[in-house]
C-alpha cells in the first residue's frame, strides 16, 4: 500500500524537493515594511504610502525521516517562496520530529 501524506498543501525545501512531513497549523500575516504619513500644518493625517508589503508565515509540522531547514534558505508553501527566518524543534517522538518554521516574503526581494 502506498504512503499517503495528510496535510494543508505542499511544502517544499530546495532542490531536489523535500518531503516527509505533514502539516499541522499555519500562521499568515501581511503587513507593510515602509508607512510614511503625510501631516498637515494641524497635525492630522492627510495622506498615507504604504510600500513593500510583507507577509509571514509561520508553520506547525511534523518531520518523518526527513531534515530541518536551515535559516536563511528557501521553502515553497502554498506556491509561495519564503526566507526560512527560524527553525524551532518542539520534540522528538519515535523518529518523527515537531517543529515551528518561520518565514518572510518581502514583494522588494526575490528569493
Amino acid at each position: 500500500m502506498a504512503v499517503t501524506p495528510h496535510g494543508l498543501t505542499t511544502l517544499t525545501f530546495g532542490v531536489p524537493t523535500f518531503t516527509g512531513y505533514v502539516v499541522q497549523s499555519y500562521t499568515k500575516a501581511n503587513h507593510c515594511a515602509n508607512v510614511v504619513e503625510v501631516l498637515n500644518e494641524d497635525g492630522n493625517r492627510v495622506a498615507a504610502y504604504y510600500d513593500d508589503v510583507t507577509t509571514e508565515i509561520t508553520l506547525d509540522a511534523v518531520f518523518a525521516g526527513a531534515t530541518l531547514p536551515t535559516v536563511g534558505a528557501t521553502f515553497t508553501y502554498d506556491s509561495v517562496t519564503y526566507e526560512c527566518l527560524s527553525v524551532e524543534k518542539k520534540g522528538e517522538n519515535k523518529g518523527a520530529v515537531k517543529a515551528s518554521i518561520k518565514g518572510k516574503k518581502s514583494a522588494s526581494i526575490t528569493p
